[in-house]
């Protein structure tokens, strides 16, 4: 994804997703580690992949780590990463996308299609509903496990206040009082998401926090538990194929109300 004028929208960051709603501009190929749904809301979004096939796209699906550009610019659409670790992306991951095929992105999209005539979210109840609501038109349960166990339990309310400390699966597993394979186990099975990527979600929003409030890129590196600002860039570029820089200042950060 690359920033210029016509990438004037807001960017909603929640734990295990982000999504962008508003007009889209040109951007070269890229490439990034979660999936990335994508909807038109006016004309259809021209894609292009890495064989070079180009097709407008009323909605698609583009797999993890698939070379694809935005060929021309949308008035309004929506862009959805979904992380492939969490519930949803595991999900996901069972549609079987090639990563160079534009023409099935497209058909996986289909049912993403009829909810064309939804409105651009701008507050972050409405684009949660929606979230929630392109993730079911893809026949997608995404029932949010309850955690149960207390070492679990314990271990959540914990780890926002620890990221700036040594987060080791070693380390936490002492603290809630269990081996590093049963809490490596316990939490994915609990939380629906590995224990590695949920911390790495919590930084990334933690960031996006300090950078939503106007903090600079090595204050919002540091805040969340990255080594410096080029961590947090290439993390970021990894997950969602742009940098912070190349947001800040163009599109409208929207974080989750607290609790």
């Amino acid at each position: 994804m690359a920033t210029n004028s016509t990438w004037r929208g807001h960017l909603f960051f929640g734990s295990g997703r982000l999504l962008y709603a508003g007009p889209l501009g040109e951007t070269r190929l890229h490439a990034h580690h979660s999936f990335q749904l994508v909807l038109s809301l006016g004309e259809p979004v021209t894609l292009g992949d890495s064989r070079q096939q180009v097709l407008a796209c009323g909605a698609a699906v583009i797999p993890p780590d698939a070379g694809h550009a935005v060929v021309r610019t949308a008035s309004a659409a929506v862009l959805l990463h979904v992380s492939p670790d969490d519930l949803a992306g595991r999900k996901l991951q069972t549609l079987g996308l090639a990563r160079d095929s534009v023409a099935g992105w497209q058909r996986a999209g289909e049912r993403l299609a009829l909810l064309a005539s939804r409105a651009l979210p701008r507050h972050w109840h409405e684009a949660e509903a929606l979230a929630q609501e392109m993730i079911r038109a893809l026949q997608v349960d995404t029932a949010d496990p309850r955690p149960a166990h207390p070492a679990v339990k314990q271990l959540l309310g914990l780890l926002p206040e620890l990221l700036e400390d040594d987060v080791s699966l070693e380390a936490l597993a002492a603290r809630v009082g269990l081996s590093a394979s049963r809490l490596s186990h316990l939490f994915s099975a609990e939380v629906g998401l590995p224990l590695r990527p949920y911390i790495l979600w919590l930084r990334l929003h933690r960031a996006a926090e300090s950078l939503g409030s106007g903090a600079p890129l090595t204050t919002a590196a540091h805040a969340a538990g990255f080594t410096d600002s080029a961590h947090l860039s290439h993390t970021f570029r990894r997950m969602f194929g742009l940098s912070p820089s190349e947001i800040a200042g163009v599109v409208e950060w929207v974080l989750p109300p607290t609790p």
